[in-house]
């Protein structure tokens, strides 16, 4: 399977939620999760990728692992079934730190 380009993923998030201006945050950590299905979730890859600063990148990944959606070289989602755009944009508070992944017991 072909890894999809940058441009691809930003047509991706804007489908998702055409409301989001491409230089805002919520743009910007989108293009985050979804880059991290294409070259995997590293901070590095993710910026060489996406020509976002490691910075930022890290601060994302910082509150991904810390709720488990990151774990070693997989990302945890569950955004392409029927609750896929609501997980997604969970997972996107989660990723700027305005909310936590709870565990079900």
């Amino acid at each position: 399977m072909r890894k999809p380009s940058f441009s691809r993923i930003q047509m991706e998030v804007t489908q998702i939620d055409p409301d989001l201006e491409i230089d805002s945050n919520g743009f910007r950590t989108a293009v985050i999760l979804l880059s991290a299905l294409a070259v995997g979730p590293n901070i590095k890859k993710i910026a060489k990728f996406t020509g976002y600063t490691r910075k930022e990148i890290a601060e994302r990944s910082k509150n991904l692992r810390k709720n488990k959606i990151w774990v070693g070289g997989k990302t945890n989602c569950d955004w392409f079934g029927e609750d896929g755009g609501i997980e997604f944009t969970c997972d996107s508070l989660v990723a700027d730190g305005l909310m936590n992944r709870v565990e079900q017991k």
